[in-house]
């Protein structure tokens, strides 16, 4: 295919769309302070085509605007799927030990309870609950909503406030559409796009912080171009696109950036023939400002019609559509120097470990954008030593922020 009609598939696809709006259900009068919440992001989930059985990963998010000490949250589903598992990893309630999760598949219900005990109340913010790992059977739609009107206590969504009192969050339901990961036109097993780092760094104690979202694409068989129409959401303004470390470097890019509706396109087209051979690596590059140290970034394929989804095009006139993940980041708070990342206590812990680790072979930093303290470089060496050892016992400046890249 020639390059003008790529880079026309390309412009056709910049056409604008538009959002579709979601409610909630009405709030609790005894919620103090306005809607907090319990939600999914309804979106599309690429799977295995049957009979070969696949994963749905599915992400619970909460938002409470008051302290809480408790929660209970039922829920029940429809769909061709089992629950397997969850896990409690990113979520905000990392820090409660007694927290827990029910599975009841028969019956195609879940519950997840949470009290503090004598440990701090929630405080007020938004982010993720828990994540669901749902095994699928089939294609079609996955609905996932609350109990709330069974007879059993047990099966009522409420939040519980400091003083025991409870009320019930604001919900809306996630609807899934689980979809066929293997397009026909696709000539080999699965491409796919996904996303890393596995979190978004917000440097304390002010920020704010950088986030880079990093795109890798692999293919199987040569495409003449790459188009993939994104959306975001969370707490980041959006900066830039960049191709710095691309594995293709010889083409021409483009991106189209729309802030309001939160939207960009990105494609890229080989500049020479042949086009792009089979390979794996980093695309591009979304370039975010965090401006908020609580949440999750989120990162998601949008719909343009008429070519619907993510586009890898071959040299035939038709494209095909690749496996995507959708980049899930929470935004993870630290202390430059705070090198075990126990809290914001930098101190004789962080020097030690950090020796050990350079010189003794010991773990390597939880996170090591927090021991890499003397200039955002991404190296971790005795000048980020002698750096906090000056902080710490002469007086030096503070640690700076690490490398987000």
């Amino acid at each position: 295919m020639k390059q003008g009609i790529l880079i026309l598939v390309l412009a056709v696809l910049v056409s604008p769309i538009l959002l579709t709006g979601l409610s909630f259900a009405d709030q609790d009068p005894n919620d103090p302070y306005g809607p907090d919440s319990v939600l999914f992001r309804s979106r599309e989930l690429l799977v295995p085509c049957p009979p070969e059985a696949g994963q749905a990963v599915i992400p619970l998010y909460f938002r409470n605007d008051t302290y809480i000490i408790g929660l209970q949250v039922p829920l029940t589903w429809t769909g061709p799927v089992d629950l397997d598992s969850a896990s409690f990893f990113g979520s905000r309630l990392n820090y409660v030990w007694d927290k827990d999760v029910t599975i009841d598949n028969m019956n195609k219900k879940v519950l997840v309870t949470a009290q503090v005990g004598i440990q701090q109340p929630i405080p007020d913010g938004r982010g993720m609950l828990v994540k669901f790992y749902f095994s699928t059977s089939d294609t079609g739609d996955l609905i996932i909503d609350t109990v709330a009107d069974s007879p059993l206590p047990e099966e009522h969504l409420l939040f519980t406030r400091e003083d025991s009192v409870t009320y019930t969050p604001q919900y809306r339901r996630g609807e899934f559409h689980l979809v066929c990961e293997q397009d026909p036109n696709d000539p080999g097993i699965p491409d796919s796009v996904s996303f890393y780092p596995e979190y978004a760094y917000y440097p304390l104690p002010g920020g704010p912080g950088l986030f880079y979202a990093h795109i890798r694409v692999a293919n199987d068989d040569s495409v003449g171009a790459i188009t993939l129409p994104l959306t975001w959401s969370g707490p980041v303004d959006f900066d830039s696109v960049t191709f710095i470390e691309t594995i293709l470097g010889d083409s021409v890019r483009v991106a189209n950036v729309d802030t309001v509706v939160k939207k960009v396109l990105v494609g890229l087209i080989p500049v020479h023939d042949p086009p792009i051979p089979p390979t794996q690596g980093l695309f591009t590059t979304l370039c975010f400002t965090l401006t908020d140290m609580t949440g999750i970034v989120q990162i998601d394929s949008t719909f343009i019609l008429p070519i619907n989804h993510l586009i890898f095009t071959t040299t035939e006139p038709q494209g095909y559509h690749p496996q995507y993940v959708a980049g899930e980041f929470p935004v993870l708070p630290y202390w430059p120097g705070d090198v075990t990342f126990d809290g914001e206590r930098r101190d004789l812990e962080d020097v030690l470990y950090l020796i050990n680790y350079i010189y003794k072979g010991g773990l390597a930093p939880p996170h090591p954008i927090s021991a890499e303290i003397t200039e955002p470089d991404s190296t971790i060496d005795i000048e980020d030593v002698l750096y906090l050892i000056n902080y710490l016992y002469k007086f030096g400046p503070v640690p700076n922020p690490g490398d987000p890249w």
